[in-house]
């Protein structure tokens, strides 16, 4: 049987379902000036907008005549205004001029007043003009009504008037300005109206499903469909069926399928099509026909159907059957955890589900603790500090309000952090079984990232658990698509909720003995205490450790010199303060024997000995980090450093040899900032993979030094150097060069030109600096240029060939040459010489 198939837009779909939109004919009436062109450009696009996420709107016809009176409006106008849900009133510099919009803005004020039309809502769009303008009637509108006073009934003038104010004084008023754009105002206006016309009983909602709406208004007439994908708890499940609710009217054949995952094992296959499917579609997959047949059958009516909970992309492909089987017009929502899952299904858009923002948060947790959109003022602190930890995710806000329900704000605060340090089950389920589907290497990466990692730059966490061989770039990619971590500034991210589970795993195996991490202060201390008594066997447990995290703020106690003997498996050991003012204060005085042969990653602040342990071999050490240490050297001999790829030894006041670095090969990063002794810095134009060297403030340092020529970074500020050697012009890679605060620094002959990587370049405070080189030739990278608190009083004219400098710094007795001006994206900033005194 043949079959005529026609295709029509969402749209239309829901014209033709006239009965899922209520009583009226029209969701949007659109009220607008047509003399100023506002019709054709903002308002069609709008309505346009509008029109492509389901509703339908009625536009004022430019074609009728201006009436003489509100009572003469054309009837096609009344009956827009009377059958819309919501009347959009757009007000532009030009309205006050079109007397039919006045006519038609009096006639929507009236009915709103009405009995009948009390429901409708009145949205006021403030169009290039101020609402100020509007109410008070001054300029454009002003000279307007100049001219109506003396050629207009005096009623007919009021009533514009007092139409004008009414609109402009409602609090539904969308302003535009300056640094906004059409399409922001637009998306402002489209999002409101989409709110009010589909309400949700759930506080961020509406936002995110008009997101999806617009991403499956996107897609071709096919089978469309979008991935929704989040962490536990964000909100995915809530906003399918927000989405599933809003839509379905369009569809004969509509069915939500909630914890899809859990009921396909428990009920089957078969079990689960007859259940949920149509029987036309259930039909066809259960019976092994062609494909030509499969479509005869299926082609009888679109679908729309939503997955919840998909987990394997088997079970969700074997239910469906493919998405090719499917009609036209059907809609497929799957939501997942994982990233991977939705790929594999093959839906056009993933949809990824940010958290709540602040002011949604609170007010979500507010609702539920205190039954208010709003705390009072006295449980606010408490709510912001909630609100804080839970970072958008609203199953966790929602628990939290409804635990700490009628309690007063330091009652809150006790319980809240007790919860913090045993997650209810509520949460701790959750998210257990998303670590417990990991592999070894993915569980591992996941608890040293919640243990030592989180915020940390990426390609440095990578560094270090590459050293432990845990296939880092496969391992932290696959935890992101399973919404276990996020990177977000190039940093490593983990939401504050992943990580108490994760320390509560890791407390769990601890208590029963198999535990490999430590991270509580308390069986660290323990470990590493000289007074503590160990109990037998303990010894044998050490040997299982495979990291030691120590917060030592404000912890003073005598460390054991073998304290680490046993450790033979000790991978990551880090000994910090989280409060600068309160460093960790651990008693070095009986000497340190050795520490263990695997350690990959040494982070120990305030460390108190002249020198790391003889005995200790760093064969594997990927990672140094001691800042605010007492050493003087690292080690007295030699020793292999072909792992290190990374040394921070910042503000260790007392270090006057770093020797050892020329025998580091594969090192990346040097951090020595601070480092008032070091006087002699060994050559290392040999590392060729060092990428970032920082000697700031090392104020012995009085030769430039000898750099590998693929280093980006190269930070000499505040240094003694009194020189730039012109072989520096030989680094091609270079991106930053920070000279500030060289006050010896009387020259710079750089060819600047030559370096083709430089986008930034320090000068300042180079307070006997007298000049600046000229530019012969285009220079196409440098950006930032800072100058000020030098000596220079004159830049040469050829400074405008810095094509794409957009900084300029200088003091104020400098004067830019006229030929910047040539310069459009430049911004000249003066510094006040009175600052760089101070140095």
């Amino acid at each position: 049987m043949a079959r005529t198939s026609v295709k029509t837009t969402v749209s239309e779909q829901s014209r033709l379902s006239p009965s899922s939109r209520g009583a009226s004919h029209y969701d949007v009436f659109i009220s607008s000036s047509c003399d100023d062109g506002t019709r054709y450009t903002f308002v069609s696009h709008l309505s346009a907008a509008l029109k492509r996420l389901n509703i339908t709107v009625m536009e004022e016809d430019d074609k009728n005549k201006v009436p003489e009176t509100r009572q003469y409006l054309p009837k096609k106008t009344r009956l827009g205004i009377e059958r819309s849900k919501i009347c959009v009133v757009v007000l532009s510099e030009e309205f006050a001029s079109s007397k039919h919009s006045l006519t038609t803005l009096a006639e929507v004020i009236e009915w709103r007043h009405s009995k009948t039309g009390q429901t409708v809502t009145v949205v006021p769009v403030f169009y290039g003009v101020d609402r100020s303008e509007v109410e008070q009637q001054i300029g454009k509108y002003g000279e307007a009504f100049s001219e109506y006073e003396a050629s207009e009934p005096k009623d007919r003038v009021t009533e514009w008037r007092n139409a004008l104010k009414e609109a402009a004084s409602l609090k539904e008023g969308l302003q535009s300005n300056d640094e906004s754009s059409d399409l922001k105002l637009m998306e402002d206006i489209v999002s409101y109206v989409h709110e009010r016309l589909f309400p949700a009983d759930k506080i961020g909602v509406n936002t995110r499903v008009l997101e999806i709406e617009n991403l499956l208004s996107k897609q071709s007439w096919v089978v469309r469909s979008v991935g929704i994908w989040g962490m536990p708890g964000i909100g995915k499940t809530t906003i399918a069926k927000a989405a599933f609710d809003q839509m379905k009217g369009n569809f004969k054949s509509r069915r939500f399928i909630p914890n899809f995952e859990r009921d396909f094992k428990k009920e089957g296959m078969s079990r689960l099509r007859g259940q949920h499917l149509p029987p036309h579609v259930k039909q066809k997959l259960d019976i092994n026909m062609s494909i030509t047949n499969n479509s005869q059958i299926l082609e009888e009516e679109s679908v729309f159907l939503v997955l919840d909970d998909v987990r394997n992309p088997i079970n969700a492909e074997s239910f469906l059957g493919g998405f090719e089987w499917f009609d036209p017009g059907s809609v497929i929502i799957i939501t997942s955890r994982d990233k991977q899952v939705l790929l594999q299904c093959r839906v056009v858009e993933i949809y990824e589900v940010k958290g709540l923002d602040d002011k949604e948060g609170l007010k979500l947790f507010s609702q539920c603790a205190f039954g208010e959109p709003k705390p009072e003022d006295d449980n606010m602190k408490v709510s912001d500090m909630i609100v804080n930890y839970a970072n958008g995710n609203a199953k966790a806000l929602s628990y939290y309000g409804n635990e700490l329900k009628g309690k007063k704000p330091e009652e809150m605060e006790v319980e809240f952090c007790k919860l913090k340090l045993n997650p209810p089950s509520e949460i701790l389920e959750v998210f257990k079984n998303s670590y417990d589907e990991l592999g070894d290497d993915e569980k591992n990466i996941f608890l040293d990232i919640a243990c030592f990692f989180k915020g940390d730059n990426v390609d440095r966490v990578m560094q270090v658990l590459d050293g432990c061989g845990f296939f880092p770039c496969i391992g932290i990619d696959y935890l992101v698509e399973k919404s276990l971590v996020t990177i977000c500034g190039n940093k490593v991210e983990m939401h504050n909720l992943i990580q108490d589970v994760a320390i509560e795993i890791l407390r769990q195996e601890v208590m029963v003995g198999m535990g490999r991490r430590l991270c509580g202060a308390k069986s660290t201390q323990s470990l590493l205490d000289n007074e503590e008594t160990k109990p037998n066997g303990e010894d044998n447990e050490r040997e299982d450790i495979e990291s030691l995290l120590l917060e030592a703020s404000g912890l003073s106690f005598v460390v054991d010199p073998g304290a680490f003997e046993d450790m033979c498996n000790l991978r990551l050991l880090k000994i910090y303060s989280s409060d600068p003012e309160r460093r960790p204060e651990l008693d070095l005085s009986m000497g340190l024997v050795s520490l263990p042969y695997e350690l990959r990653l040494l982070h120990w602040e305030n460390y108190f000995l002249r020198s790391l342990p003889e005995e200790f071999d760093p064969d594997n050490l990927v990672e140094l980090n001691m800042p605010y240490s007492q050493l003087e050297e690292l080690w007295e001999e030699s020793k292999n450093l072909n792992s290190l790829k990374t040394i921070n030894l910042h503000h260790s006041e007392k270090l006057v040899d770093i020797q050892e670095l020329k025998d580091a090969h594969y090192l990346q990063l040097v951090e020595l900032q601070g480092c008032i002794s070091l006087e002699i810095f060994p050559c290392i134009e040999h590392l060729n993979h060092l990428q970032v060297l920082n000697l700031c403030g090392c104020i012995g340092i009085k030769i430039f030094p000898e750099v590998p020529l693929n280093i980006k970074e190269l930070c000499l500020k505040g240094t003694s150097i009194s020189e730039i050697p012109a072989s520096i012009e030989s680094l091609s890679k270079l991106v930053k060069l920070d000279l500030g605060n060289c006050k010896l620094l009387q020259n710079f002959l750089v060819k600047i030109y030559n370096m083709e990587s430089l986008q930034v370049l320090n000068l300042s405070g180079c307070k006997t600096l007298k000049s600046f080189p000229e530019i012969p030739k285009r220079v196409e990278n440098l950006q930032y240029l800072y100058l000020s608190g030098t000596a220079i009083e004159e830049l040469h004219t050829s400074i405008s060939n810095m094509l794409c400098l957009k900084v300029l710094e200088v003091s104020k007795n400098l004067k830019p040459p006229f030929s910047l001006k040539d310069l459009k994206d430049l911004k000249v900033v003066e510094i006040d010489e009175e600052i760089h005194k101070s140095f």
